[in-house]
């Protein structure tokens, strides 16, 4: 479908054939995070740093449309009824519509879901359901789907970084979105590069690799980076790493570095000085 096409393309960069995703949906999951408190200002600094597109929630891209018309790709967040302060994480239904989408102009949609829970059943319906109508639209639908085991500790503002203890839950995850028709599947790194070429030979949609909670260290941040591109994944999905950082333009410059230009982590340190 030649809608799809197009808006794929201006997801991915036209030159490395990969997404950087900047993800600021986090206000209606997540606890008050100050560094979210002016949303005009953090687009401004995420699209002034190079970013592919941003993935934003209905209400938020309302306000800072003027940020990214013409200099970013817009995703749109569609579920996410589920809070950090509720009783069960797993409670996520639909927020916005595909059409709703549409008519704001966004490039794609994001979903969510969880394998390995009660509602796991009702998740991935919800998915399913959104493909259908994507694929009637021509709107392709980033899927993030996480393994039980890592839910709790999606939704802390702050937390130690943790991979999956099983990367074969990764693989299925990834799988599970794809069955699902996801066009782009958001999931973990598994830690190692081995057992993460496995993720992405069994992921037959495009895999960009989420940040997680929040790395004090950019070095470290950027190290799994490398190592995740390397293994062949065709994009990241960062978010609080990169807005929550001292100076987010250049780290967002830094990421895109690596993931575009190819660039070793000493080379894209270079930025942040």
């Amino acid at each position: 479908m030649i809608g799809k096409e197009l808006r794929m393309a201006r997801l991915f960069n036209r030159k490395s054939g990969r997404m950087v995703l900047v993800t600021m949906d986090h206000g209606i999951c997540i606890n008050p995070m100050k560094e979210i408190e002016d949303p005009v200002e953090v687009v401004r600094q995420i699209v002034e740093g190079g970013a592919d597109a941003i993935l934003l929630t209905p209400g938020i891209a309302m306000r800072v449309y003027k940020e990214i018309a013409g200099r970013i790709a817009l995703m749109l967040r569609i579920d996410g009824t589920a809070t950090s302060i509720g009783p069960d994480l797993t409670n996520d239904e639909l927020i916005f519509t595909v059409e709703g989408a549409l008519r704001m102009g966004a490039d794609a949609v994001a979903t969510f879901g969880v394998i390995g829970v009660p509602r796991e059943a009702q998740l991935s319906h919800k998915i399913g359901m959104v493909h259908d109508v994507c694929e009637m639209w021509g709107m392709p639908m980033l899927t993030e789907m996480i393994p039980a085991e890592l839910l709790e500790h999606q939704f802390k503002s702050r937390a130690e970084r943790k991979w999956p203890s099983d990367p074969e839950i990764v693989k299925y995850s990834a799988r599970v979105a794809a069955e699902l028709g996801a066009d782009i599947v958001k999931g973990y790194y598994t830690g190692d590069p081995q057992s993460f070429k496995e993720v992405i030979a069994y992921c037959p949609a495009p895999y960009v690799v989420l940040g997680g909670p929040s790395s004090e260290d950019p070095d470290v941040f950027l190290n799994f980076i490398k190592e995740a591109m390397d293994c062949g994944a065709r994009g990241v999905s960062v978010g609080r790493n990169v807005w929550a950082f001292r100076d987010p333009t250049a780290l967002t410059r830094a990421i895109c570095r690596i993931v575009h230009d190819g660039a070793s982590v000493e080379e894209a340190m270079e930025e942040l000085k």
